[in-house]
């Protein structure tokens, strides 16, 4: 008799409800949707309850499609977006909507805390960089701007930290990876930074107790159970931030494993002993689901939204159109070089000011000359961002998940200008952070010995090895691509 695990996915635009077998396969799956809410100045919200609502529609789907599965969940794994504030008061209420990642109205409390307190100082407690998107920012914007809800806030959450409330009732949990990453967290001490609260203000008893990811908060509640249509009782995780729960899916879980995320944002993140404190502040850090260990993250902003932009604005009718014309374009697209600064970007330069660029047009330059370079451009910021975590440690194979890895070319392309092997996994390639809370959750209950015994079940399948035809030519399109940011930089920041 197979042990089902459900894991609960609380995403940016929607929740996924996965039931997960001990091998870590996917039996099922559902994802239900909600909105976001965005408004003048910065605004980007979501109701908590959306949160729990979508859970239970998600429930009611499962329970239809494989009912067999639902009446043996023996554990409950949670994952949900990280850097968000949602305030609650003492009988259990949200009062607001929660401050998801993308909400930037703590701009004014970053720039004021960055003059007080200087550069190095958050990044050196928190491994983080001093943004808007930072909880810890978020919760001192509502302390100068809703001070009346600051005072009535029992405790902040993160997304996965509510749903786990809703299931259990517990509402005095977290785990590392969100406190790390909401840079409220020591990353040394492993606790909360009680001389940094005090020096900005926050008080300590308004934020959840810190567990590992794998520990178990509580039972599900009869009240939960009902709705959900699952048996009271059944144990469920304090679970994990979305980033943290990915890399488990993806397998990595042991010192020197890394793997590249591609998706509409891409990044490459690896398990290290220890913290990275990169005096350039060019990575940031999420503690592991156990743990036992630092993940380090380094962030592309625009990487699938780079193309998906592309195909839109050049008329291509899909992303297979879309590689089979820059497929016709030889490598490094004629000199053509792209910045994918669409957004900005993170990593190596947190730079919110940054756009995008087409540099090196020419008039033998087609379509397809446009659209390669949008792949490689991407290509030479995750090859920056391998470059900085390489001055740690050799890298030279990376898992590879996310929807951008079906796309052959765009993985031969990243392998041939990072110089890595890439390494396709057994897990689907969006069921990755799924797989992570499931896993975590399986880790508490005790069918699995620690993390690493539970992904011992994600295998690799194929590899794309670097082409060394191609080596020369890339050769100058990074040292090209190098040279671009810090010349247009000053220029960048006199825009209006």
């Amino acid at each position: 008799m197979h042990t089902i695990l459900l894991a609960f996915d609380i995403g940016t635009s929607g929740l996924k409800a996965s039931l997960v077998d001990e091998n870590l396969n996917v039996l099922r799956n559902v994802t239900t949707s909600y909105p976001t809410h965005h408004r003048p100045g910065g605004v980007c919200e979501q109701d908590a309850n959306d949160w729990w609502m979508s859970a239970v529609r998600a429930m009611l789907m499962l329970r239809e499609l494989a009912p067999e599965y639902v009446k043996k969940v023996e554990a409950i794994g949670v994952s949900g977006h990280m850097l968000g504030c949602l305030p609650m008061d003492a009988e259990g209420q949200a009062l607001g909507a929660s401050m998801i990642h993308a909400d930037t109205r703590a701009l004014a409390v970053t720039n004021e805390l960055r003059s007080r307190f200087g550069r190095d100082y958050f990044y050196d407690i928190s491994g983080n960089v001093l943004s808007p998107a930072a909880t810890l920012c978020k919760i001192l914007w509502l302390k100068h701007e809703r001070p009346e809800v600051y005072a009535k806030t029992a405790k902040f959450l993160q997304s996965k930290d509510y749903l786990v409330y809703r299931l259990c009732g517990n509402m005095d949990s977290t785990d590392m990876s969100d406190a790390s990453h909401a840079m409220l967290m020591n990353i040394r001490s492993l606790t909360y930074d009680r001389d940094m609260l005090h020096a900005v203000g926050i008080d300590e008893d308004k934020l959840p107790q810190i567990h590992a990811g794998c520990e178990i908060a509580g039972q599900l509640t009869e009240e939960a159970a009902c709705h959900l249509g699952l048996r009271a009782g059944i144990p469920v995780s304090v679970g994990g931030g979305d980033g943290a729960c990915a890399n488990v899916g993806a397998g990595v879980v042991k010192p020197g494993d890394f793997y590249l995320s591609l998706g509409t944002t891409a990044w490459i993140a690896g398990q290290m002993d220890t913290a990275f404190i990169d005096p350039q502040h060019r990575v940031f850090h999420i503690y592991s689901l156990d743990g036992k260990g630092s993940n380090v993250f380094g962030t592309v902003q625009c990487a699938g939204r780079s193309v998906s932009w592309a195909q839109e604005l050049f008329d291509v009718p899909s992303p297979r159109a879309f590689d089979s014309a820059a497929a016709i374009a030889p490598a490094g697209a004629e000199g053509l070089i792209y910045l994918p600064y669409l957004e900005g970007e993170r990593s190596p330069m947190f730079d919110s000011q940054a756009q995008g660029v087409f540099f090196g047009m020419h008039t033998t330059h087609r379509r397809e000359h446009f659209l390669r370079a949008v792949l490689e451009g991407v290509g030479c910021g995750l090859e920056q961002v391998l470059g900085v975590m390489r001055e740690q440690l050799p890298i030279g194979d990376l898992r590879i998940i996310g929807g951008g890895a079906q796309s052959k070319l765009w993985k031969q392309i990243i392998a041939d200008i990072c110089q890595v092997r890439l390494h396709d996994i057994s897990t689907f390639s969006d069921s990755a952070t799924s797989l992570g809370a499931a896993a975590a959750a399986g880790v508490g209950i005790g069918l699995y010995g620690s993390l690493a015994d539970a992904t011992s079940h994600i295998r690799l399948s194929s590899t794309i090895e670097p082409n060394p035809d191609v080596q020369a030519v890339y050769d100058v399109i990074r040292k090209r691509y190098a040279m671009l940011y810090p010349s247009l930089k000053e220029a960048f920041h006199t825009r209006k």
